[in-house]
């Protein structure tokens, strides 16, 4: 008995033994937390009508569908939360939606869901009501509107929108968060704090639990990992975190970190193009930077790469157009030779035009953090053309512009609303240069209003070309994305205009 005893013992003490470094194998290899965990800096808001951060749009394309969505290969968009969008003239839209749908409450998603919640977003004065009455400019649009003229319910599954002018891109222009529905209870209620804490969405994931430090989003079917947005502000906290392998996918790295992702990741490293570009634009009524020759030498003479490898931290890249590289459609690079960093051809071209005498401000927004590179802006033309070239910061320069303070080159950003050409050279008409070429404002029009939106890219191209040769506004460069995940994630897929796709992640099996 005592040796059979002690047989036992040892063979149990054996599987004991083995069993060890398996479960330790296991616990390595499947973490105590299994959710697929993203680093970014908290959204202010998850009402999708009002979100104005990278992160807030991320997570509201995960968890509301909108009327249409955007390739993120492409950038083309696509039918989702609609069954089609059709207009016999680009101005009136007849919007019907695909049956059956529901928000996640159970509710049906219907017409009113759509209408009510943009005329919310117009009543209350969100950040998105400029894309109701700046770019698709719908009828009756405003803010404060408690009703708005433009939007007409024809029945549960159909609604109409009239435009003021016509817009091919208007079924593009709606994949964004501004156009997402809402269900019944809170545009009854408009408890809008509420419902931004907790929002409940038509899409393939549900607000679980939100707290200072993450928010929790489950999949709507119930199959695949829950995914975890880690409140994350610090772009080296995130980056350090993704290479320990203790975070699946940071959504920023730190600006000394750009040379090595390479050696730190591997091919796990992922640059998105932006959709916006910051320009230096030239006021039409100073005469002393009417010459294009003048502005091309200007242009030639900024070393945008040095620019971004110094103040700008990596976070951009150089423009080569007047079109943000985020928008695929129609998309072509190198169009501005005259944004090659060129010091003698500057300078040539600056003696050809006369030379430029007395102070040169470039003015900009005070407070908006554009002081660092534009200080080495001024210093380059300082250098390299011999100005006295100053920054010159101002509380209100869409102000300064109106009242024609404005004497020499001036800052302006723009985003591009929605993927097409168009998009990104329309908002230059309206920067405050006083640029009114008839040529070029008409081929911006026929782009807009063409028959379909592949057709409005060849005069959205020809207006780039006459743009860059008068030179109204000068491209500068264009903020990009940069993502990094750890060996466990798969799926790490991204677009300008919808971020990182959270849908798309998945688990190393």
């Amino acid at each position: 008995m005592r040796s059979s005893t002690r047989t036992a013992a040892l063979v149990t003490g054996a599987v004991v033994v083995l069993l060890a470094p398996v479960a330790a194998l296991r616990a390595w290899s499947e973490p105590a937390d299994p959710r697929i965990s993203v680093g970014a800096p908290a959204p202010a808001t998850l009402l999708p009508g009002d979100v104005r951060e990278p992160a807030g749009r991320m997570i509201a394309n995960a968890v509301w569908t909108g009327l249409v969505s955007y390739d993120p290969g492409t950038g083309a968009p696509g039918n989702a939360a609609a069954a089609s969008i059709t207009s016999p003239d680009r101005r009136v839209w007849t919007v019907r939606l695909r049956p059956g749908a529901t928000f996640q409450d159970g509710s049906p998603v219907t017409s009113r869901s759509f209408t009510g919640a943009w005329t919310a977003v117009l009543r209350e004065g969100w950040a998105g009501a400029r894309l109701f009455t700046e770019v698709a400019h719908v009828k009756g649009a405003r803010r404060g509107a408690e009703t708005v003229a433009g939007l007409k319910v024809e029945d549960e599954q159909t609604f109409e929108v009239t435009l003021d002018r016509p817009l091919s891109g208007f079924p593009a222009l709606l994949g964004d968060p501004a156009f997402f529905p809402l269900p019944d209870s809170v545009l009854e209620s408009r408890d809008w704090a509420a419902y931004g804490r907790l929002p409940v969405g038509n899409g393939p994931f549900r607000v679980a639990s939100r707290s200072s430090r993450e928010i929790v989003l489950q999949r709507r079917s119930g199959r695949g990992r829950s995914v975890v947005v880690k409140a994350m502000p610090d772009a080296r906290v995130q980056y350090n975190a993704a290479a320990a392998g203790d975070l699946d996918v940071a959504t920023r790295v730190p600006p000394d970190r750009h040379e090595s992702m390479d050696a730190d990741f591997g091919g796990r490293h992922l640059a998105v193009p932006g959709r916006d570009v910051t320009y230096l634009a030239f006021p039409a009524w100073e005469e002393r930077l009417a010459s294009p020759t003048v502005r091309s030498a200007l242009s030639m003479a900024i070393d945008r790469s040095a620019v971004i490898e110094g103040a700008l931290g990596h976070q951009y890249s150089p423009a080569d157009s007047l079109i943000a590289p985020g928008i695929r459609p129609g998309h072509r690079e190198g169009q501005c030779r005259l944004c090659v960093h060129d010091s003698k051809a500057a300078a040539a071209a600056l003696a050809d035009a006369g030379g430029l005498s007395g102070p040169l401000n470039v003015w900009y927004e005070a407070n908006r953090g554009d002081d660092a590179w534009v200080k080495a802006v001024t210093d380059q033309l300082r250098e390299e053309l011999k100005l006295d070239a100053r920054p010159h910061p101002v509380a209100d320069l869409r102000k300064a512009g109106d009242d024609h303070e404005v004497d020499g080159p001036f800052v302006i950003h723009t985003t591009a609303a929605y993927p097409a050409p168009v998009a990104a050279l329309a908002p230059l008409l309206d920067a405050g240069t006083g640029f009114d070429d008839a040529y070029t404002t008409d081929l911006v029009a026929d782009a807009e209003r063409a028959a379909a939106p592949e057709e409005g890219v060849i005069p959205a191209r020809l207006a780039e070309s006459a743009m860059l040769r008068d030179m109204p506004a000068l491209p500068l460069w264009s903020a990009h994305d940069h993502l990094v995940w750890s060996e466990r994630v798969r799926g790490v897929t991204a677009g300008a205009f919808t971020g990182l796709r959270l849908d798309r992640l998945t688990v190393r099996k």
